[in-house]
């Protein structure tokens, strides 16, 4: 295997941790005891490199993942295949931030683990990680995938949009969405520039994400009431079946005060698979607000899409005509 085409980038997270309670390893220190491995396995020359934003991955942000993708964009000048190490509580999300800004630009596979790699006094693998056996599926399959970006846990591939975190311990975590459904980048273009002014704007937006509850709907309208003075960027109504949402007078109000106050709209669902419509009347009203439709290829895409697309058209009026499926 020619590996010199290969660079891996290190974001910390439970694959590099040690001891107990679990604690990150220095980066550096960690990256050094990986590439030994590496080196003793596979006699290879891999490129390792320190994400500039190491963090437990529930502190992870789309700030630091648009940092990740200017590091990217510097090293494509010279590599083409990326595996990234991340952690598993956002991996998912990592993955969808990347998969629309690269497209079928490089190939890159994200991967974690659910335990580390080393044990405690890290000078062996631990015997039952693995971390070990998602790195060697992803450094197996990072020259034969298409370009585009996946997930590589648990000896399966997963498409980066389409991906859910399945479950807290076990190693098949994550699951992917049965639909093979064609997902296109809402990125039409990116460059250093171009980041470095997203990396400053993207910490200002904010994004409240509403789970509906079988209620009544004028009490969903009484929380959306209360965003209108400060109204959040982003609004996310998690709804019911394929979009569905009873109606009320003060609920339809709530949200054009909403929209009037130019903030996005988005109409998603609790559950985790499947196109949403409007073919139901208790959908069919929200249609007429100027809300947009979730495409529903994972949550984690609905958030890299959001807020990608929030980014390049926050100041249209029209901005509901990018929401491309």
């Amino acid at each position: 295997m020619n590996t010199s085409n290969i660079a891996v980038i290190y974001m910390g997270g439970t694959f590099g941790s040690i001891g107990q309670p679990l604690y990150p390893m220095p980066a550096l220190d960690f990256i050094d005891k990986l590439q030994a491995l590496c080196l003793h396995h596979y006699d290879s020359n891999l490129h390792f490199f320190q994400a500039l934003s190491i963090k437990d991955s529930s502190e992870l942000t789309a700030s630091d993942w648009l940092k990740l993708t200017q590091q990217i964009l510097q090293l494509a000048r010279q590599f083409q295949h990326f595996i990234i190490i991340h952690g598993t509580d956002t991996l998912h999300y990592a993955a969808a931030f990347l998969s629309h800004c690269f497209a079928d630009r490089l190939r890159i596979i994200v991967t974690g683990s659910q335990y580390p790699l080393l044990e405690q006094s890290s000078t062996h693998l631990h015997p039952d990680s693995d971390a070990w056996l998602n790195f060697q599926f992803s450094l197996k399959h990072i020259q034969q995938i298409p370009k585009g970006c996946f997930i590589a846990f648990d000896g399966q591939l997963h498409h980066a949009n389409l991906s859910i975190k399945a479950h807290t311990t076990e190693f098949n975590a994550f699951h992917s969405n049965p639909a093979q459904r064609s997902c296109s980048s809402v990125v039409q273009d990116i460059n250093a520039i171009k980041i470095s002014a997203w990396i400053d704007q993207v910490a200002l937006i904010n994004i409240v994400n509403l789970y509906c509850t079988p209620s009544s709907p004028d009490l969903l309208a009484k929380q959306l009431q209360a965003l209108i003075h400060q109204p959040p960027q982003l609004l996310i109504l998690q709804t019911f079946g394929a979009g569905n949402l009873a109606y009320s007078a003060s609920l339809k109000s709530a949200i054009e005060d909403l929209l009037a106050k130019k903030c996005w709209v988005i109409i998603s669902s609790q559950v985790l698979f499947g196109e949403l419509s409007n073919q139901y009347a208790v959908a069919a009203w929200l249609a007429e607000l100027g809300v947009v439709i979730d495409p529903h290829y994972s949550q984690a895409d609905l958030y890299a899409r959001a807020v990608l697309l929030y980014l390049q058209f926050a100041d249209q009026v029209d901005w509901q005509q990018h929401w491309t499926v």
